[in-house]
């Protein structure tokens, strides 16, 4: 055993753990070898023992058949001497019985030796045999009937033919009998040499399992030794990784406080830029003309899309950065019906029509939900078709699994309410549907649609951070559908 285990030493992370790992895989594999051999030796012996009783049973069968039809042709010989000898119907009712047994008995036994050519032939001479004998019977009873006695019937050249007749089907019962007979012996001697094997194949299967016992206790008891040298490592590399992460969070916050003060900052100057071009337009703008005019509205319009994306990158940064304290059950009924009356103006300005149906409660934050459905009402409105009324539909179902089983990100033991928000607008090809949620991303050019292309990669981060996911489904010009997955709220 020595020289099956390496030396006990001082544990060393990237080599010993890894050669434990190794040799619980190799022994693991040992053991599923052992285990399907002995199983397989097992199954093959247990089936060769059932097929060989089968067969010793079915051998036992054919004989017992033989033996009760020549039991039943010797009954049906006898019911026709005590017929012809008393007259007494009696014996006809047992002959007649005799027969149905017969004729029974015969395709019990054809059915018995279907497999066996040399058997089929002996049962359907035997029958032809039979059959003779029945007529012969038959012709006896009819005689006997109407003339009651057989002095003209019976002759020295019938009287040998049934004896003759007699012999055969004896002789015929005789040879189906050593050949079942050498079929039992044959097969019998197969069920017991099966049977005294089994002690060694079940000898085997104990020592297998010893072995495998053994293999695996060794193997487990190295890669725990092992382990335990890995779990400290770990444990180490665990303390610096929270170490890290306290870092990052620091940095995270000096970054959010940056970005702040940053847009803070920035925009200072642009109000300034964008007061100063309010006053030259005011004071100068009969001064100005041509490309003067033209270049003060250019400066302004920076000015103004310049405040605007700072604005955005900076809810950008904060989105998704609600504390626990502020995450609770949110209705969000209640919070699209509330920010719905901030697009009041807009809705009636295109004639809009927004409906809303039963939505479920989920957890989260309800200032980021309402920022969510903000953004993707305010898409639909914006993208709708010329000289066509927007039709907003809102609603919810439960996901199936399979919707939930193609997104890797989710719990698939988990439910998930799927919330669907359409419209009728413009849309968009397939081939855009993750692109609209990266940041900055624009599909049309500034002068056709307003906006900075960042909405929706905040909506998305929203939805991602309280454990969902959010999916497009749309075609040029047919509409679009913004699909959203939130796990049911925990009882």
């Amino acid at each position: 055993m020595r020289n099956i285990f390496p030396k006990w030493g001082k544990f060393k992370m990237k080599d010993e753990h890894k050669t434990s790992l190794r040799q619980v895989k190799i022994y693991s594999i040992v053991t599923l070898v052992l285990i399907i051999i002995g199983s397989g030796v097992s199954y093959w012996t247990s089936g060769r023992i059932d097929y060989f009783t089968k067969e010793v049973m079915q051998t036992s069968d054919v004989l017992q058949r033989t033996s009760e039809l020549y039991a039943s042709i010797l009954e049906r010989e006898t019911n026709i001497r005590g017929y012809v000898i008393t007259s007494n119907d009696e014996f006809l009712t047992h002959y007649y019985q005799s027969n149905i047994d017969a004729d029974l008995l015969l395709a019990q036994l054809q059915e018995l030796t279907e497999d066996n050519g040399q058997q089929q032939n002996n049962i359907a001479e035997l029958k032809a045999l039979i059959d003779t004998r029945v007529r012969v019977f038959d012709a006896t009873i009819k005689h006997m009937q109407q003339h009651g006695d057989l002095v003209d019937f019976i002759d020295p050249s019938k009287v040998n033919n049934a004896l003759i007749g007699y012999s055969l089907i004896k002789a015929t019962v005789l040879r189906i009998n050593e050949v079942e007979n050498a079929l039992f012996r044959e097969k019998n001697n197969s069920l017991i040499n099966n049977i005294n094997a089994l002690p060694l194949i079940v000898g085997l299967i104990s020592i297998f399992s010893i072995t495998i016992g053994l293999v695996t206790f060794f193997s487990i008891y190295q890669y725990n030794r092992a382990q335990k040298g890995a779990n400290m490592e770990i444990s180490r590399y665990q303390q610096k990784l929270r170490d890290q992460i306290h870092l990052l969070d620091d940095s995270n916050k000096e970054l959010e406080q940056f970005a702040y003060v940053a847009s803070h900052d920035l925009q200072e100057p642009l109000r300034k830029i964008t007061a100063f071009s309010d006053l030259l337009n005011e004071q100068y703008s009969s001064i100005l003309e041509g490309e003067g005019e033209i270049y003060l509205s250019r400066i302004t319009a920076a000015a103004v899309r310049m405040r605007l994306l700072i604005t955005n990158l900076l809810e950008y940064s904060r989105a998704g950065r609600i504390v626990d304290e502020q995450v609770k059950p949110v209705k969000l009924s209640k919070v699209i019906t509330d920010m719905l009356e901030d697009f009041e103006i807009s809705i009636q300005d295109k004639s809009a029509k927004i409906t809303v149906e039963t939505l479920p409660e989920v957890k989260g934050s309800e200032t980021e939900y309402r920022q969510v459905f903000q953004n993707l009402i305010s898409n639909s409105l914006k993208f709708s078709k010329p000289d066509f009324h927007p039709e907003i539909i809102i609603n919810s179902e439960t996901a199936s699994p399979e919707l939930v089983g193609r997104f890797s990100m989710l719990n698939p033991t988990l439910s998930y309410h799927l919330i669907k928000v359409s419209d009728n607008g413009i849309g968009f090809e397939k081939q855009y549907a993750d692109r609209i949620f990266s940041i900055f991303q624009r599909l049309h050019g500034k002068k056709e649609y307003e906006g900075t292309g960042i909405g929706l990669a905040i909506s998305r981060k929203i939805i991602e951070k309280n454990g969902g996911v959010i999916f497009a489904e749309s075609s040029a010009g047919n509409g679009a559908i913004f699909n959203i997955l939130l796990p049911f709220i925990s009882i």
